[in-house]
């Protein structure tokens, strides 16, 4: 009897539950029927490369910059332009090659011609110190690229820290006089856990260690008195391989190798390995490059050429956008072959106060011919190669323009070979070889405290007076008007913009909630919860992006100069209460909830949720949603549902009502 009446009331509470707010029964059914099975949020979108909106950042050809965040949870409010957004639960940046044919900046697979062979080129377990570095051990004077270290009591000013460390050794490749063959491919290999410490390494050509039995075996720092030198000399020579920080492997078009063996320059070889000790903590290393080469020979052989400014750097501090410009005049060229050469690669190259790098190629007018590589968002972490197709013809110029960033700095920053300091570099490789196309340095002839030779002396005729000479391409101009060597891509963008035509949200389509990885060409893990992936079209020149992340609050993904404020910011999340998504086109002026931008420029939009395994693999976006996946496709949320679900609630509960009170 008490049974029953306890049941009765407890059936008539529900049914006038049910009867007072149906709406919120549907809502919460839907949701419970959902409820642990969301796990990830996935936003898909796309735009194009430039558009007409002055809040969109281009996407480049070269390093683009990206920032990304997400929230546990979603924002409460239905609109998605009035939205204050949570405070984020985790954010990080990253470069990425986003039109490149390989976002590591390689733009090929390891060539198919057999016999392919390999050789190492590595230092043997360096150990690496904050107390004893290349640059500030030992005693006397020497000379690094013509600039006068004095060691022995060295000052901050002189030797500008103690993280600093070069380290050289010498390689002989007698062994493959032979034969001929061609090196395909250099490949980094850096020592696990240092690739944050390790900040260049090149290979120069040496041909004197061939009489120079101490140099051809050296190990050890690469400036000094008691440095053999030849190893001196062969620094800032002729280069042969080059790789910096965060790059990917050198890869050779199947028109070119670079030569070695029978006939050749390269028997012996110098590797300079730069080192920054950033946080003191002393370790070992055996870094270097893997060559892979073939006895198949290619048409052509391939050259290295550097050119810039090293001496005469000199910025001020509290400089925003401090830019440089450096040319390689008409007469480094002039003895090119009839027809040119063929320039396939190119490298841009700064420290840590570099902000942007432009390299152009002019006539011998000065008039704009071709780009040499552009990045306009330099990341110094993020330093690899740009695919060219350029043909360089006698008595064209080089022009190389640096920007960088001195605010926070009290003295001004030169020349110099710790990170601290600053370099201007454009490195190309180039195909066919010629002789003295090697390097082309730009001082001007006001500079002062510099021991310099003209490019066409002979830098090897003071070697008795045990210094080092840099030869450079002597020019009266102090600096280049910007107005010539600007290609139309500096001021007009890559193309024509593009202005979507259609406005205000029509811009949701609300796509499928379908997604399969193999539609887009790459993905990049930008952290443990945050995957990337995308595709280019450059004859349409559209980006489509998927940020598939371990949340089920809000998503944010953004295209700037690798911090927030500037950036070109997407938003996009899925309420909570009825299911309904969101997303917007934004522009961050501030480190702030980034405002939203009057011109949406982005289409093909979706944004999801769905369950994932444990690694983030294996995902039911539609099975996790249930029917909202459908529903959001035809622009229904589940708000409208929630009637509908309010009323069947009702209905079903009116059966179990009359099954179990009644019976």
């Amino acid at each position: 009897m008490i049974r029953g009446v306890i049941l009765a009331v407890a059936c008539a509470l529900l049914v006038l539950c049910i009867l007072a707010n149906p709406k919120a029964i549907g809502e919460k059914l839907v949701r419970k029927l959902t409820a642990g099975r969301a796990t990830h949020t996935l936003l898909k979108f796309k735009r194009y490369y430039r558009t007409c909106d002055e809040g969109d950042i281009d996407i480049s050809v070269a390093t683009n910059r990206i920032i990304f965040a997400s929230g546990d949870s979603a924002p409460s409010s239905k609109s998605s332009s009035t939205t204050s957004v949570p405070y984020h639960s985790s954010r990080g940046s990253a470069s990425l090659r986003l039109r490149s044919a390989d976002p590591t900046g390689a733009y090929g697979g390891t060539p198919p011609d057999t016999p392919l062979l390999t050789m190492d080129f590595k230092v043997d377990d360096v150990l690496v110190s904050s107390e004893t570095t290349s640059l500030s051990a030992g005693s006397g004077s020497i000379y690094i690229a013509g600039t006068q270290v004095t060691e022995g009591g060295a000052d901050a000013e002189t030797v500008k820290s103690l993280r600093t460390s070069y380290v050289c050794k010498g390689f002989s490749l007698e062994a493959l006089d032979d034969d001929k063959y061609h090196g395909l491919q250099f490949s980094p290999i850096i020592t696990e856990g240092n690739g944050a410490k390790v900040h260049h390494i090149l290979l120069y050509q040496c041909p004197e260690m061939a009489g120079d039995a101490e140099a051809a075996s050296y190990q050890g720092r690469c400036w000094g008195d008691d440095v053999p030198l030849t190893v001196r000399r062969c620094n800032f020579g002729t280069i042969v391989a080059a790789w910096a920080i965060g790059g990917g492997p050198t890869i050779f078009p199947p028109a070119a190798g670079m030569p070695f063996g029978n006939g050749v320059e390269n028997k012996h070889l110098l590797m300079e390995v730069h080192y920054d000790n950033f946080d003191g903590v002393n370790f070992n290393d055996s870094s270097g490059l893997r060559m892979f080469y073939t006895p198949t020979l290619r048409p052509n052989d391939v050259g290295v050429m550097y050119t810039g400014a090293l001496p005469g750097i000199d910025i001020p501090p509290g400089e925003e956008s401090y830019e440089l410009n450096a040319r390689c005049p008409t007469l480094c060229t002039t003895h090119l072959q009839e027809g040119g050469v063929k320039i396939f690669s190119s490298i841009l190259h700064a420290h840590t106060a570099g902000r942007a790098i432009h390299a152009s190629l002019l006539d011998s007018s000065g008039n704009f011919k071709a780009s040499l590589g552009s990045e306009p968002y330099y990341d110094f972490n993020f330093q690899s190669s740009i695919e060219l197709n350029v043909t360089m013809n006698a008595g064209d110029e080089i022009h190389t323009t640096c920007q960088f960033n001195t605010e926070g700095k009290s003295e001004n920053t030169k020349f110099g070979l710790a990170t601290d300091d600053e370099m201007c570099l454009t490195y190309l490789w180039y195909y066919p070889l010629q002789p003295k196309a090697d390097r082309c340095i730009f001082a001007n002839v006001d500079i002062a405290n510099y021991e310099l030779t003209s490019i066409t002396d002979n830098p090897y005729d003071n070697r008795e007076e045990g210094s080092v000479i840099l030869p450079v391409a002597l020019c009266e101009n102090a600096n280049f008007a910007v107005s010539s060597h600007l290609p139309p891509s500096q001021t007009d963008g890559d193309a024509e913009c593009v202005k979507r035509a259609l406005g205000g949200d029509m811009y949701l389509e609300g796509v499928g909630a379908a997604f399969d990885e193999a539609n887009y060409m790459f993905e990049s893990a930008l952290d443990e919860n945050y995957k990337m992936y995308w595709s280019y079209d450059e004859e349409e020149e559209v980006l489509s992006v998927a940020a598939k992340v371990k949340t089920t609050g809000w998503v944010g993904l953004g295209f700037g100069r690798g911090n927030m404020i500037g950036s070109d910011v997407v938003l996009g999340w899925v309420d909570d209460a009825d299911g309904a998504y969101y997303f917007s086109d934004r522009f961050a002026k501030a480190n702030v909830v980034p405002e939203v931008d009057e011109s949406q420029d982005y289409w093909g939009v979706s944004v999801v949720q769905g369950s994932c395994d444990e690694d983030g693999e294996n995902c039911n976006w539609e099975q996790a949603v249930s029917a909202e996946a459908l529903l959001l496709s035809a622009g229904v949320s589940i708000r409208r549902l929630g009637w509908i679900g309010g009323t069947l609630w009702c209905v079903a509960s009116f059966v179990m009502t009359f099954v179990f009170c009644l019976a």
